[in-house]
């Protein structure tokens, strides 16, 4: 599976530099350079199935995933609506995305984290998944999130992604 990495500029300390120059990585202030990154993936050549990363630190409070100055909550009306967009707009089935990935320190263990996950999931009809622990550097490669970590990846209902979406 190819993983398009989509890394807020507020977290480029939690992954190596390496896979800040990969091709198949984009550095987001915003939402609007999420859209950019999928429409950039949309333009290439039809490829292998694509886990699409977002990475960056989470809410203290809540432990949601920063996106830039942006925090990826589902009850944020204009977050919602973003992917609602995004869902109904098609990009995801044409660059054969399986799967959403949050990819910040412990985004699947509160109940704010689950509800966007599980909210997410319905409105783009892909798997969500969240991190059950901290995640850091160690956890990444040049070429993205370390498969050997899967298991810290759980779905809403807590469910760890099959080996083929690692």
């Amino acid at each position: 599976m190819t993983p398009l990495h989509i890394v807020s500029n507020r977290a480029l300390d939690v992954v190596p530099a390496t896979m800040l120059r990969a091709p198949t990585t984009v550095v987001a202030a915003s939402l609007h350079d999420v859209t950019r990154a999928l429409t950039a993936q949309a333009a290439r050549p039809p490829s292998s199935p694509i886990a699409i990363d977002l990475v960056g630190h989470s809410t203290s409070a809540h432990q949601l995933l920063r996106l830039g100055s942006t925090v990826i909550d589902a009850l944020d009306l204009a977050v919602f609506r973003f992917f609602e967009a995004i869902g109904r707009s098609g990009i995801l089935r044409d660059i054969n995305a399986v799967c959403l990935r949050l990819l910040g320190c412990e985004t699947a263990t509160s109940a704010c984290g689950v509800r966007t996950m599980r909210l997410l999931s319905s409105v783009l009809a892909i798997p969500v998944y969240g991190s059950r622990k901290r995640l850091s550097r160690t956890h990444h490669t040049a070429q993205g999130f370390n498969p050997i970590f899967r298991h810290v990846l759980v779905d809403a209902t807590g469910d760890v992604p099959p080996a083929e979406l690692t």
